[in-house]
């Protein structure tokens, strides 16, 4: 009875270890596995990291390839039917996929151009512009004040605007910058801007060339951004220069008859042109279920192609 006991006792110690081994196997299993994911991932990030740098340098090659295009044929403007514009999408570079677009900087106002010294009356028109765009995105005007208050060197408000003694007031307090926008995403820090209105401005607006003073390129000038240009253009004369684009000169603007008595005003002060130096690339890269979202902007030297980095960002 003893040895019965004995036996008995010696199985079920014999399958509590062997319950324990199972639960210690399946835990080891179980941690291996997770281990294995976060170095997978880790991997992943990593060369979706990478490989979002390298696609800058893809960027590059084609402004580069587009103004060699150019040179060949003789003819130097930048429109949406360049190399350079057409999209990208799910085109394979090392381990990922690499979708892309790049757009046209010189294509949208430039804010940092109401930070720009000079005449007064040229300083009122540049802020009119960028208030008419906001009309005709349906954001309040008066948020045009207080950008020009951010940009500009003084510490006296506009009407609508707001200097640093409004921002002491927030939590946490700040100053105006009182220089031009780094970035388009410090618009953030400006009084009445919400992520809603930077969506709506996101691709109509610029910061590129920092100094301001830019022209526009009626080549890829979005509708809205041609009639915030001059309250003589219309919708109607805003939709005939884009459909009779691409323009290879700036005298080419003069077929389009709605417009040709409003350019030749323009022209004479300096306000448009038909080709570009600056570009920013929208690119996304996955790797695996990995991806990396990356911007980056370039500005293309008109003599050799080469391109210098002025702003990367990835996410």
């Amino acid at each position: 009875m003893r040895r019965s006991d004995e036996r008995g006792i010696a199985l079920l110690l014999t399958l509590l270890v062997l319950a324990l081994l199972v639960a210690l196997i399946l835990e080891f299993d179980a941690e291996a596995r997770r281990e294995y994911r976060d170095a997978a991932a880790f991997r992943d990030n990593f060369k979706a990291t990478v490989l979002a740098r390298a696609a800058v340098q893809a960027a590059r090659g084609t402004l580069q390839q587009d103004l060699a295009k150019d040179r060949k044929a003789g003819q130097f403007f930048d429109a949406p039917t360049d190399l350079w514009a057409l999209p990208i999408k799910n085109y394979v570079i090392g381990d990922g996929l690499l979708t892309a677009q790049i757009e046209d900087e010189r294509g949208k106002l430039n804010l940092n151009d109401l930070a720009a010294a000079g005449d007064p009356i040229a300083k009122k028109a540049r802020v009119q512009r960028v208030k008419r765009l906001f009309d005709l995105l349906q954001i309040k005007p008066d948020l045009v004040d207080a950008i020009v208050d951010w940009v500009d060197q003084d510490e006296t408000p506009e009407p609508a605007g707001a200097e640093s003694l409004y921002y002491q007031t927030l939590r946490p307090p700040y100053r105006a910058a009182n220089a031009p926008l780094q970035t388009l995403l410090e618009l953030r820090l400006i009084k009445g801007m919400t992520p809603d209105i930077m969506a709506k401005l996101s691709k109509l607006v610029t910061v590129y060339p920092q100094e301001g003073q830019s022209k526009l390129n009626l080549n890829t000038a979005d509708p809205f951004v041609l009639q915030a240009l001059d309250p003589s253009i219309t919708q109607g004369v805003a939709a005939d220069i884009a459909i009779s684009r691409p323009f290879k000169t700036i005298q080419d603007l003069d077929r389009v008859s709605s417009f040709a008595d409003i350019g030749k005003e323009l022209r004479a002060q300096n306000l448009y042109d038909v080709k570009s130096d600056l570009f920013l690339a929208r690119m996304s890269v996955r790797v695996n279920e990995v991806t990396r979202n990356a911007t980056a902007v370039l500005q293309r030297d008109q003599n050799t192609g080469a391109s210098s980095l002025l702003y990367y960002r990835v996410l």
